[in-house]
């Protein structure tokens, strides 16, 4: 058992969030595009980087007001109502893909370009087949990881596509996060190994709503991916619909802070009821210190959207922590490929 490339690519990423910023400010390699000049935006990438366009979309619909959405790339390839476009509008498709040779994806940026959009392509590989058929690549290189399992690059492509379509006083928020995430590192990485080693959990839930829910599924990936373990993601309240019945003492389930305080802190006494280990994070998160086990508050000065990608990190150190837990290698998780390259079967 290993695990440390995914440790050091894991704990690198405040300092490659810096370096990104830098890079941005300086105005290098930053793409020249108005969301003013398309009617519509979708985002579409596979795996993590599909939840990571659902947080692009997300953020571009209520910054700018503009009809976003999110496909997998899959969904582009087998449904052709996902590429269908009403004569004389003008769409922007945003691609993410780390390694940018994820067939899938690249099928369904050739099928949405076929149709006249027009392909922002965002990729933390140099020369990937995606930066290469883009109408405009963008390179984070500052996300290009080693490790099997997207870290890195899920929040350098999320934060770069923020500062690309952020207010002035978002990319202020923006840059406050390498300190931030470094600070949280410091004095969170050692409570949360204990929490995920505090008992012998066999699931992992975790309830986000707005903003934080396309977080919360990669959060749960994450521990799919690392830890080879049992886990859901839900919008918070639905989790009172039937899922909360599979609850129990062996459930380890984190909440996303919600904006409504009355809400969430009746959720939290619920889940506690329950049985389960709460560990709550977000910028409001310290509201709940005295309901769940563990908190772990972003800076209260940011929105949630704002506060994504620190927000997303304690969740990817608990999956690590419960992969070690577990006697699992996340340098070299099982059943899982890098890059899925398709290989139709003959019919």
């Amino acid at each position: 058992m290993t695990g440390q490339i995914t440790w050091s690519e894991l704990t690198s990423q405040p300092d490659a969030w810096e370096r990104l910023l830098a890079r941005l400010d300086a105005g290098h390699d930053l793409p020249a595009v108005s969301l003013d000049a398309f009617d519509e935006v979708v985002m579409v990438g596979s795996g993590t980087s599909y939840y990571l366009a659902l947080a692009a979309a997300d953020w571009v619909s209520r910054r700018h007001g503009i009809a976003a959405r999110a496909v997998p790339s899959c969904e582009v390839m087998l449904d052709t109502h996902q590429v269908a476009i009403a004569p004389g509008r003008k769409r922007l498709v945003v691609a993410f893909s780390r390694s940018g040779e994820s067939s899938e994806l690249v099928l369904a940026v050739e099928a949405f370009q076929a149709v006249g959009a027009f392909v922002l392509g965002i990729s933390c590989s140099a020369g990937s087949s995606l930066l290469q058929i883009a109408d405009l690549p963008f390179l984070i290189g500052e996300g290009f990881e080693d490790g099997l399992v997207m870290l890195r690059s899920f929040t350098g492509m999320l934060l770069a596509l923020q500062y690309l379509f952020g207010s002035a006083d978002d990319r202020a928020a923006l840059r406050t996060l390498p300190a931030a995430g470094r600070d949280l590192l410091a004095r969170q990485a050692g409570p949360l190994r204990d929490l995920a080693r505090r008992r012998a959990f066999d699931r992992f839930v975790c309830l986000a709503s707005g903003a934080n829910y396309p977080l919360a599924l990669e959060a749960g990936l994450k521990a799919q991916e690392m830890a080879i373990f049992t886990s859901e993601a839900y919008h918070s309240l639905e989790y009172r619909h039937g899922p909360k019945a599979t609850a129990d003492q062996n459930t380890l389930l984190t909440l996303f802070a919600l904006p409504d305080a009355r809400l969430g802190l009746s959720l939290a006494r619920d889940m506690k009821a329950l049985g389960v280990t709460l560990l709550v994070v977000g910028p409001d998160a310290a509201r709940y210190a005295d309901v769940a086990d563990m908190v772990v508050p972003a800076p209260a000065a940011l929105d949630d959207g704002q506060a994504s990608v620190i927000s997303l990190l304690p969740l990817q150190i608990l999956a690590y922590e419960t992969a070690m837990r577990c006697g699992k290698n996340p340098d070299a998780p099982e059943k899982l490929n890098k890059v899925v390259i398709l290989e139709p079967a003959t019919v």
